[in-house]
């Protein structure tokens, strides 16, 4: 199962690169694929897979695109 982390805002600049790919043999959830690419929940504001917002505990099941954004500030 592929699993494609596409970053957004200024999570882009934050990490290496702003598109990671994954490969699991079995279903995972997003917090655990956070852990595995070392990107911190205190970075990802909201999480989207397709069109749905989900949350860390999700259970990603088959191969899809997973978009992080982040805490956007300002005035």
């Amino acid at each position: 199962m592929k699993i494609n982390i596409i970053l957004e805002g200024y999570l882009k600049y934050k990490y290496p690169s702003n598109l990671l790919e994954l490969d699991y043999s079995k279903p995972v959830t997003i917090h655990q694929v956070l852990e595995d690419v070392k990107i911190s929940s205190a970075d990802v504001f909201f999480i989207k897979v397709g069109d749905k917002m989900v949350k860390e505990e999700y259970l990603l099941i088959k191969s899809t695109k997973v978009k992080l954004f982040p805490i956007v500030g300002g005035g």
